[in-house]
């Protein structure tokens, strides 16, 4: 994240990220019909970016560049916090890059976020059979950071294993289908990291081989931004073991029996792949530098 980003001195770095936005508005332009499709379909207020929307709201700009030092900030202290308490760190860390991510290509109304759109819905001694559930929508209404994020990997052209519709290809335009793969309002820790990402795109592969969309700044479009969200929802429930559940997540850390000798590594496997070479950061960067360079599109598979 540091490499990536803190090369900038502060001003150089909101004139670069109003260029960056500029250059967003340009090449999304010939997508736009799909924010509109895909709002109406799922019922929700989603739109992209326009030059009016940011002279009309300035500020943001600030408000999405200082997401974005929030979450350095907090991963640097995350590295040098102890083991008990950095989780809570390292989940916020996430939660702002997340929000810098989705508000700087899109907004919705609400404008702002209010939850984190997924609770712990039932704790467990057994760490295998604590559960998140991810908090229902009201019509026309996404509060959630969650959906919001799913929302947005959909429009960049993504399949996601949480997602409810999938981008594909009709005719020479780009419509949604519903996912019938997996449904789920609720999932144990067993089941999430039993989850298959790589089952899930090869299911995908073979049943709409030649409607599904490519999208060439991401390495793969499918497994890689379904694995990022299931790792986000791992450190999130860490975070909430060392907030809520501080002598439980203690035992974790120390491993003292097999499941919860493999959530821990799976905790700081989730940590890794957001970070290392080819994760999501790397992945976000190669975006952002594909639209730079005005090479952002779609492609039929």
């Amino acid at each position: 994240m540091e490499k990536a980003w803190l090369d900038y001195e502060p001003l150089t770095l909101l004139s670069f990220y109003e260029s960056l936005l500029e250059r967003i508005i340009e090449v999304y332009t010939p997508y736009r019909y799909m924010v509109e499709r895909y709002s109406k379909i799922v019922q929700r207020k989603v739109y992209p970016i326009t030059k009016d929307y940011l002279e009309r709201n300035p500020e943001i700009v600030d408000q999405n560049v200082t997401l974005l030092k929030n979450a350095m900030e907090l991963w640097r202290t995350a590295t040098r916090a102890s083991d008990t308490v950095a989780p809570m760190l390292y989940h916020y860390s996430w939660h702002c890059f997340n929000s810098f991510f989705i508000y700087t290509f899109f907004r919705w109304e609400p404008e702002h976020s209010t939850s984190h759109g997924l609770h712990i819905s039932k704790w467990s001694a057994n760490i295998q059979d604590i559960e998140i559930a991810f908090l229902k929508q009201k019509v026309n209404i996404t509060r959630g950071i969650l959906q919001r994020l799913i929302d947005t990997w959909t429009l960049l052209g993504a399949s996601l294993i949480f997602s409810s519709y999938l981008p594909i290809w009709k005719n020479e335009e780009i419509d949604f289908i519903p996912n019938n793969y997996i449904k789920f309002n609720s999932l144990s820790v067993k089941q999430l990291l039993s989850l298959s990402t790589s089952d899930f795109e090869e299911e995908l592969h073979s049943r709409m081989r030649g409607r599904l969309i490519i999208c060439p700044f991401l390495i793969n479009s499918i497994s890689l931004p379904s694995d990022s969200l299931i790792n986000y929802l791992i450190v999130f429930i860490a975070s909430s073991l060392s907030r809520y559940r501080p002598a439980l997540w203690n035992s974790v850390i120390l491993g003292k029996n097999q499941d919860q000798s493999i959530f821990a590594l799976r905790f700081r496997r989730a940590l890794a792949e957001y970070a290392c070479a080819t994760g999501l950061l790397y992945q976000v960067n190669r975006l952002i530098r594909e639209i730079i360079d005005g090479k952002f599109t779609f492609k039929k598979f």
